[in-house]
């Protein structure tokens, strides 16, 4: 009987060992990679870094692997915390009702689908900030940042890049405090809104496109409240819409906030000569009545409002390359002779960044041709040529050609120069010895 126990003792020990053998493997096994074929089904889910550096995102219903081939799916609304140590890159997400994010990790999606994130409800990213700040940043063929409701913040940033939309929504962009949101399109508009575009209490919005920057189709792009900025950035300055382009023509800006509209690389040219007025582009005139209406500066500083109303280049200042210039226009009260709506301190810029000018200078030539009865050189010939400053003037390209008649060009008075403005004039002279009448 004894033996019997102690075998029966062994068993059971050598049992007890093989079950914690194989619920120990279990523990340890690889969590599954999360893809759209797993609902989420609403439960709450957080994002944790491991300690091998690999994220995984935990809910009740288990633990999933989050990599570049991970995608994500909730048929139901779903809140998501990032606790994550080290930013998430994955595959798109697609949640069918509200969408919440909270917590201070990052979360980066890069998909080749048509929509990076797309939401069928509100988007909340950081709505309740005592929760957390995070970034969430979705890339995708199409539209970066779909949502068929609202988008709603209080901290953190999103960003949203798209051939079409870098951010879609539906109805209201209603960003608040220090959050940011910004969306970037290759082709199309940076943000849209069917409804408002907001920026409130701090908030900053950014939309980048060759569209437009940010449109609204039914209502307001305004900026309310100290440190709160709308910017809307045009790559194409020939676009019919503005860089801010709010349908109903109601852009505005109080309590000390900014909207700001930007062209990069705009079309014309600053000169000394011939004044730009950038109300005859349909898309800054969308936004701007009268441009003595505004305070002009550049960086560097080199630009100035002629008696007409256009913008010259001063040369006395200088010959740059390019230009940032800068008009603004800040009112305490609304100005019913302009179309932005301003007031308590709002303030409009207009920007055109690496705006090029065409500052240039007059070169003279002189053909001077030896009159063989005389010894003397006679002139010939007396040409004018406008070089750009900072080019240089190789006198080998304008020596004159005399075609099948025998000559020679005997002498030129200068060198290759580069041209400066220096207060001087440039002259250069050229001598021949050519095998003809001097009357011919």
């Amino acid at each position: 009987m004894v033996k019997i126990k102690n075998v029966a003792g062994v068993l059971c020990f050598g049992l007890s060992l093989g079950l914690f053998a194989i619920g120990g493997a279990q523990k340890v096994a690889a969590a599954e990679l999360l893809t759209s074929n797993i609902d989420l089904n609403g439960y709450a889910a957080t994002v944790t870094t491991k300690a091998d550096g690999t994220n995984v995102l935990t809910t009740r219903k288990g633990e999933y692997l989050l990599t570049k081939d991970a995608a994500l799916y909730s048929s139901k609304t779903i809140t998501i915390t990032l606790d994550n140590t080290k930013p998430v890159e994955m595959g798109a997400i697609d949640a069918k009702r509200t969408l919440e994010f909270r917590g201070n990790g990052q979360l980066h999606v890069n998909t080749t689908d048509e929509v990076g994130i797309n939401v069928g409800e509100h988007l909340k990213a950081f709505k309740f900030t005592k929760y957390g700040k995070g970034y969430i940043s979705a890339t995708a063929s199409g539209t970066g940042v779909f949502v068929h409701n609202e988008i709603q913040m209080d901290g953190g940033t999103v960003e949203g890049f798209g051939k079409n939309y870098g951010v879609y929504s539906e109805n209201d962009i209603k960003p608040y405090n220090d959050s940011v949101l910004k969306g970037t399109s290759s082709e199309g508009t940076g943000i849209y809104a069917y409804r408002d575009i907001y920026a409130w209490k701090g908030a900053t919005v950014v939309g980048e496109g060759h569209v437009s920057g940010a449109r609204s189709i039914i209502a307001h792009i305004q900026a309310e409240g100290a440190g709160s900025s709308i910017t809307g950035i045009s790559t194409n300055i020939n676009s019919q819409y503005a860089a801010l382009h709010a349908d109903k023509q109601m852009l505005r800006a109080y309590s000390g906030a900014v909207v700001r509209e930007e062209y990069k690389k705009p079309t014309f040219e600053i000169t000394e000569d011939a004044p730009v007025f950038v109300t005859d582009y349909a898309s800054v005139s969308r936004n701007m009545k009268d441009m003595k209406n505004y305070t002009w500066i550049s960086e560097p500083d080199n630009i100035f409002l002629n008696n007409q109303g256009g913008l010259l280049g001063d040369m006395s200042k200088g010959t740059p390359k390019e230009l940032k210039i800068v008009g603004s226009r800040q009112e305490s009260k609304v100005n019913k002779n302009e179309v932005t709506q301003l007031k308590t301190n709002g303030k409009h810029e207009v920007i055109f960044s690496e705006t090029p000018t065409r500052f240039a200078l007059p070169v003279t030539t002189k053909h001077w041709v030896l009159d063989h009865a005389t010894g003397e050189y006679k002139l010939y010939e007396e040409k004018v040529y406008t070089i750009e400053i900072g080019n240089m003037f190789k006198v080998n390209d304008y020596v004159h050609d005399f075609g099948a008649t025998e000559w020679d060009l005997t002498k030129v008075d200068r060198q290759d120069f580069e041209v400066v403005k220096d207060g001087g004039e440039y002259v250069v002279n050229y001598y021949y010895d050519v095998d003809m009448p001097m009357g011919s």
